[in-house]
């Protein structure tokens, strides 16, 4: 019996032994690798929202603007001494008068005021009672403009027709282009150097287009 337990004394002697040298060598039993996951969150700072403005964003100028210089001088040419500012007047006193070539007369009237400032002289013709159709149109230099000493000018009315009643005017244009009124006068062509009917039986000029009919004179 004595022996018995002197037996279980060494077992657990030896027991305790061995559990010792499993220590001092340092072995341990391995110990799995804990995978951790992590949700994924959101970063602690966030985008900035972007909004629509609810009206448009107003234009801004640069601060500094260009300033447009206006010159004190005018850089316009100032209107000549005479130079119209309105159709000039219709030629007055109109007359027919008897001209030097074959199937021609003249449209006489007074000297028209500031020659300068015509650029040109236009006939008209109406043949037998039809339109007041352009005959043709000149210079000053052009016409006549030397009867009774420069107060009349002529203008030449071409190819007409022999015998066949005529009504004759002249206009003025100035150097913007704008036309006078006129004075028709009645005439008939009977041969170079005739006189353009006889003044007894020609009507006196009646006026249109920017003169005054009464008296046959020029409207103001």
């Amino acid at each position: 019996m004595r022996s018995l337990r002197l037996a279980t004394v060494i077992f657990a002697l030896a027991l305790v032994a061995a559990a010792c040298s499993d220590d001092e060598n340092g072995e341990e039993e391995p110990v799995d690798a804990i995978t951790t996951t992590t949700e994924s969150s959101a970063p602690t700072t966030t985008q900035p929202l972007v909004t629509t403005p609810t009206t448009a964003p107003v234009e801004v100028s640069p601060t500094t603007t260009a300033v447009e210089v206006v010159s004190t001088t005018s850089t316009t040419e100032p209107p000549e001494a005479g130079t119209s500012l309105g159709p000039p007047p219709p030629p007055s006193n109109v007359r027919c008068q008897a001209g030097n070539a074959e199937n021609e007369l003249l449209v006489e009237f007074d000297a028209l005021p500031n020659p300068s400032d015509i650029a040109h002289i236009r006939v008209y013709v109406s043949v037998d009672g039809g339109p007041m159709i352009t005959n043709g149109e000149y210079t000053v230099d052009q016409i006549d403009t030397t009867r009774s000493g420069g107060d009349r000018w002529a203008a030449r009315a071409r190819r007409l027709s022999a015998n066949v009643p005529l009504r004759l005017a002249a206009t003025s244009f100035n150097q913007l282009g704008q036309e006078s009124g006129w004075y028709i006068v009645e005439g008939l062509y009977t041969g170079p150097g005739a006189p353009c009917g006889d003044p007894a039986d020609l009507p006196p000029p009646t006026c249109t287009a920017g003169c005054d009919e009464e008296e046959g004179e020029p409207g103001a």
